[in-house]
């Protein structure tokens, strides 16, 4: 049972890379609160994947955050993946700065797997410069490449400990080559696995320290013990994908292509149409039992330019999913020096790999009611026409202010996923000192708006450098407030962060204020000046 020959390039730091950001500073990239990727200068510092937010700022004070955006990294990616495809056609992108292809074809074609492979790491880093606009670039971000018998094992070989840039895996060395690996590796990122990290805990703990370990395993007692995700440890161990890449289109059943009449300039019209398609091909593998998790994107235009994509999914794609990448694709084509000369006139959705459908396993307690449903249909419904950054949720975080307490982030940062659940981001309780006691305001303005605050004789109240006040609060006027009494008001508290930076540092002092017609408001002195940041309910 042998899967195939799989070449995976991979760029190290693109998500910062896309977002534009030298590597000489101290960056990180965000998702949900966590570090996904930080530029060498940060990596120094101890910033890494997998940590926390407040974590990487305690290590790093002068850490600049950035959120994740996969349109970013996919639409700045498109330069890479062209000059691939003028080694093999069937280059598979997984996510910014990651792709692969089956290398039986090409490596034939160019005599043997470590000519391809150099190739491949060539003309990758030439597209790698033309993006960044240099002649060189640093040796930490330039393109790894590793050739093995499954897509896993190439992403492992990409990666070694130490150099070079490139690995080949001898054929049929596949399970010689992970019997070493620690079995951390089932829950990397570029794992299948990447969503059971409880079952790698297990694993250690059961001494199972290495894919040796497991592969030495009985794979119905795995089976038996852990269920499915065990059989699949057992043959990712065995050095054996989930699913073996197919290069044959399945059937015209998963096949659906709309003609734009007229063509149009406007992008989101063919994501709209692909939208109705990517429905249907889910409709139809649905009611056979199968899911898609691989996916040929066409789209051609009035003068006969076309460009298509092959994307792949560890797990399933939904239809949210393949519309995602079809706006990606056209993004990126349509922003290139090589995008169409003319209006869109035809979108075209291939279903290239099915596999039966796993299943999706609800909670014991509770689970998606109909009002869940209706949620989420609407949310997509307004998606599909403001377009997917229109809606937001929010984010909480740790912090001293409102603004990084909780923030608004459009659905796709957050990872909303219409065929599933919405998952509530997780909150910190972890101590703040300074921060504002609760309850916290329920509306918080985007803009401050200035105030003017009075004592009952009708002078300015002023609050000095070590957090005095200089008289009672008796009476507030605002543009938006309008004028009012004050019957009650707490505070103040005082904040300092970060005086060690001058272009950051932030002193204020904060009040709560209930005026005479009952409503309650949080406000801010901030260089002689009051401010109305947030209302109470």
């Amino acid at each position: 049972m042998t899967d195939a020959r799989t070449l995976l390039l991979a760029i190290p730091h693109w998500p910062t890379i896309a977002a534009g950001v030298a590597s000489n500073c101290p960056v990180a990239v965000m998702h949900m609160s966590q570090v996904v990727d930080a530029t060498p200068a940060a990596v120094d510092q101890g910033v890494i994947p997998g940590i926390r937010r407040r974590e990487a700022q305690r290590l790093c004070p002068d850490l600049e955050m950035i959120d994740n955006d996969e349109a970013r990294n996919i639409r700045r990616f498109h330069l890479i993946v062209t000059a691939l495809e003028s080694i093999t056609p069937r280059v598979e992108i997984s996510t910014g700065g990651w792709c692969s292809f089956p290398t039986r074809g090409p490596s034939r074609y160019f005599g043997g797997d470590k000519t391809l492979a150099q190739l491949v790491a060539e003309r990758a880093l030439e597209a790698l410069c033309d993006t960044l606009g240099v002649s060189e670039v640093p040796s930490v971000i330039k393109p790894r490449v590793g050739i093995a018998d499954s897509r896993f094992a190439a992403c492992l070989a990409a990666f070694p400990q130490n150099l070079p840039f490139i690995r080949v895996v001898a054929p049929g060395a596949n399970s010689e080559f992970l019997a070493s690996l620690p079995v951390d590796v089932l829950g990397s990122k570029d794992s299948p696995l990447v969503n059971a990290p409880d079952l790698v805990d297990v694993f250690r703990r059961l001494g199972l320290h290495t894919l040796g370990d497991i592969a030495s395993l009985p794979a119905d007692h795995l089976l038996a013990r852990f269920g499915s995700p065990g059989l699949l440890a057992h043959r990712l161990s065995l050095g054996l994908d989930s699913r073996t890449p197919q290069t044959d289109l399945i059937s015209d059943v998963v096949m659906e292509e709309s003609e734009v009449d007229p063509p149009t300039d406007h992008t989101e019209t063919i994501v709209f149409l692909a939208k109705a398609l990517a429905d249907e091909i889910h409709k139809r593998l649905s009611s056979e039992g199968s899911v898609c998790t691989q996916i040929l994107i066409e789209v051609e235009s009035e003068h006969g330019e076309s460009c298509s994509r092959y994307w792949r999914h560890e797990h399933q794609f939904t239809p949210t999913a393949i519309t995602d990448r079809v706006r990606w694709q056209l993004e990126g084509w349509c922003h290139s020096a090589t995008g169409p000369t003319g209006r869109l006139s035809l979108v075209r959705l291939t279903s290239s790999e099915v596999v039966p459908d796993d299943g999706h396993q609800l909670g014991f307690w509770g689970g998606e009611t109909l009002s869940d449903e209706r949620v989420v249909r609407s949310l997509t419904r307004i998606q599909g026409m403001l377009g997917s950054d229109a809606v937001t949720v929010a984010e909480h975080n740790g912090g001293r202010r409102l603004s990084d307490i909780e923030r608004r982030v459009s659905l796709t940062v957050a990872g909303f996923d219409p065929d599933r659940s919405i998952a509530i981001p997780e909150t910190t309780d972890a101590p703040w000192p300074g921060r504002l006691p609760t309850p916290l305001p329920v509306a918080v303005f985007q803009q401050a708006h200035l105030l003017v605050v009075t004592d009952a004789g009708g002078q300015p109240v002023r609050v000095d450098g070590r957090g005095q006040i200089g008289g009672e609060l008796a009476h507030v006027q605002g543009e938006l407030l309008g004028s009012h009494s004050i019957t009650s008001w707490g505070g103040p508290w005082f904040l300092d962060e970060r005086w060690w930076d001058p272009a950051r540092k932030r002193r204020q002092a904060r009040f709560q204020l209930l005026l005479a017609d009952g409503t309650a408001h949080l406000c801010v002195v901030q260089s002689g000046k009051w401010w109305l940041e947030a209302s109470y309910e």
